[in-house]
């Protein structure tokens, strides 16, 4: 099963990941969002941010969890390519792992609620995100 998929549209980033739970479509869903963004890595050891979301429904839950990867990305410095999560009552907890980044070819302005999606398809969950570059 793939991670993830970069969708086609026209400015911006789309992005449909696959898990077969959300804390798996979540953390697909941050690979996808920073591995599209082609980082300049620095050689340094991993870097471990612990992450606390809370919000009103499972897309805001999303859309949070993403803007504060972005957030922490933007001020520390670094790319998070995959993540250790509980999600459940519209909370998520957890830790983000990455590396220190030079630069990135694609920065991430937004993470967007324009064609937002969240469903479970048969035994997988499957989510689209359009990121304003």
């Amino acid at each position: 099963m793939r991670n993830y998929e970069i969708l086609e549209h026209t400015a911006d980033l789309k992005i449909r990941a696959y898990g077969k739970n959300l804390e798996e479509i979540f953390s697909n869903m941050l690979q996808g969002m920073f591995e599209s963004c082609q980082p300049e890595m620095e050689n340094r050891e991993p870097v471990i941010r612990d992450v606390r979301v809370k919000s009103e429904n499972l897309e805001s839950l999303l859309i949070d969890f993403l803007s504060e990867a972005v957030y922490l990305s933007d001020t520390n410095n670094e790319a998070y390519f995959s993540a250790d999560l509980t999600i459940g009552d519209n909370k998520l907890k957890g830790k983000i792992q990455g590396k220190k980044v030079k630069r990135f070819q694609i920065e991430i302005k937004a993470v967007t609620w324009h064609d937002l999606e969240i469903k479970k398809v048969g035994d997988q969950w499957q989510a689209v995100v359009l990121f304003d570059v």
